[in-house]
C-alpha cells in the first residue's frame, strides 16, 4: 500500500518503461524463489506432522503388545501392567492436557517414567522357562517404547528456525513493494494485493502450525494412546 501510494510522487524517470520492466523481472525472480521456499517449508513441516502422527500409532501398537506380553507372563507381572497404565496417563497428560482426566487409573506416588517400568520387569522372577523367554520380550518391547518416547519427546521440541521466517518475511516484503510500484491504485488492485497477502500469511501459518504439532491448532490426535489405555485397563 506504502509503494502504491508513493509511486506518484516518484520523478518521471523513475517511472519509464524500462525501469517498470526491471522492477517486473525482479519481482518475478521473487515470486519464483518465494514459492520454492514455501513449497520446501511445507513439505518440511508436513513430514514432520506425518512422521510424529506414526511414532504416535506405533507407540500405541507397542504399548499394546507389552500388555499382552506381560498378561502372559502371569499374575506376578500385574503391579508391571498397572505401572505401565500410570505411565501411559501421565504421558496423554503430559502432551495432550485436559485429555488424560478420564484415563487415570490410579492414585499415590507415580514412578517416573520408562526406566521404572524396565527396571520393575527386571525384577521379575521368571520360574520356568517360557516365564524367562517371555521376560526377556518385555524387556526389549519396553525398550523399544522408551527410545519411541524419547524420540517423539526430542522431535517435539525442534522448533523452525528463526532466521527463516526472517528471510522469508524479508523477501515478502520486497516482493509486495515490487507489486505495489506495478499495481494501479484503485479497489480492484488493493482487493488483490490484500487476497495476496492473506494467501502468503496463511501459507506461513499452515508451517508453523505443522512445525508444533502438540502446540497448534492442527493437533495430532491422541486417539492412539488413549485407545491403547483402553485395552490395556480391561
Amino acid at each position: 500500500m506504502l509503494t502504491m501510494g508513493l509511486r506518484h510522487r516518484l520523478p518521471p524517470h523513475h517511472r519509464e518503461d524500462s525501469t517498470k520492466h526491471l522492477i517486473k523481472i525482479a519481482t518475478g525472480m521473487l515470486a519464483t524463489l518465494v514459492a520454492l521456499i514455501l513449497g520446501l517449508l511445507i513439505s518440511s513441516a508436513k513430514a514432520t506432522y506425518d512422521s510424529e502422527t506414526t511414532e504416535i500409532m506405533q507407540s500405541g501398537v507397542q504399548i499394546i503388545a507389552l500388555n499382552r506380553t506381560l498378561l502372559s507372563y502371569g499374575p506376578q507381572a500385574q503391579p508391571v501392567r498397572d505401572l505401565l497404565k500410570r505411565g501411559v496417563a501421565r504421558n496423554i497428560e503430559r502432551f495432550w492436557p485436559g485429555e488424560g482426566g478420564h484415563a487415570k487409573v490410579a492414585n499415590g506416588n507415580d514412578p517416573s517414567g520408562a526406566g521404572a517400568l524396565e527396571e520393575a520387569i527386571r525384577e521379575l522372577a521368571p520360574q520356568n522357562e517360557s516365564q524367562v523367554q517371555l521376560r526377556s520380550r518385555a524387556l526389549s518391547q519396553a525398550d523399544e517404547l522408551a527410545k519411541a518416547r524419547w524420540l517423539f519427546s526430542e522431535q517435539t521440541q525442534n522448533a523452525l528456525p528463526q532466521v527463516f521466517l526472517i528471510v522469508l518475511g524479508l523477501w515478502l516484503v520486497q516482493l509486495f513493494a515490487g507489486l505495489g510500484l506495478l499495481a494501479p491504485l484503485n479497489s480492484t488492485s488493493v482487493i488483490a494485493l490484500v487476497t495476496c497477502a492473506i494467501s502468503m500469511s496463511a501459507a506461513i501459518f499452515l508451517i508453523l502450525e505443522l512445525s508444533h504439532p502438540l502446540h497448534s491448532v492442527i493437533q495430532i490426535s491422541s486417539f492412539p494412546l488413549t485407545e491403547a489405555l483402553a485395552v490395556i485397563s480391561r
